[in-house]
Order: structure tokens, then sequence, then C-alpha cells
């Protein structure tokens, strides 16, 4: 018995060899693109993550901001004192005026 060698079958496994060798080749420069392109967005986000603030520096603006609203804190304080000093001696200088006869106006 003799076996026949069809050297259109061999030639057919030949084409479909080069296609996944071509497509391999394809698939590697997709692989390579993505990993280039993701290698620059890395890039990209440690350049931003560096701009970004310490918790020193967050700490010190937290500091700050204590420090504004206590002196906030203060200043609405010695406001309304002024105010009750004020409405006092406008209450005095009405009732001395009262006292010697003298009309105030407005």
């Amino acid at each position: 018995m003799t076996v026949k060698t069809s050297t259109s079958f061999d030639g057919r496994f030949d084409k479909i060899e080069e296609q996944i060798q071509s497509m391999g080749v394809a698939f590697d420069k997709q692989i390579d693109q993505l990993t280039s392109t993701m290698l620059e967005g890395f890039s990209r986000i440690d350049k931003e993550l560096e701009k970004k603030a310490s918790k020193e520096d967050i700490n010190r603006l937290f500091n700050l901001m204590d420090k504004i609203a206590k002196q906030q804190e203060i200043d609405d304080d010695e406001r309304l004192v002024m105010g009750h000093q004020l409405e006092r001696l406008d209450r005095w200088v009405h009732e001395v005026a009262d006292k010697i006869g003298y009309k105030l106006s407005i």
C-alpha cells in the first residue's frame, strides 16, 4: 500500500503557519504599543503625584486655617464688646444731656 502525499495539503499548512506567524508579529506590535502607552501614562501620573501636597503641607494648611478661624473668633468677640461699650456710652451721653436739659438730635 502506498501513501499518496499531496503537496497542496502541505502547502495549506505552510500558509496557515505563515498566517499564524504574521498574527504573532502583529500581536507583538500591539503589545509593544500598549506597553509604551501605559508607561507614558504612568510617567504622567508620577509627575502629577510629585506636585501633590505632602502631609506636612496639609497639616501646615490646617494649622493656618485654625489660626485664621481663631483670629476671626477673637475679632468677632471684640466687635461685640465694642458694640456694647458704644451702646453704654450713647446711653450715658443721653442721660447727661437729659440732666443738663440739652436736646440731642439724630
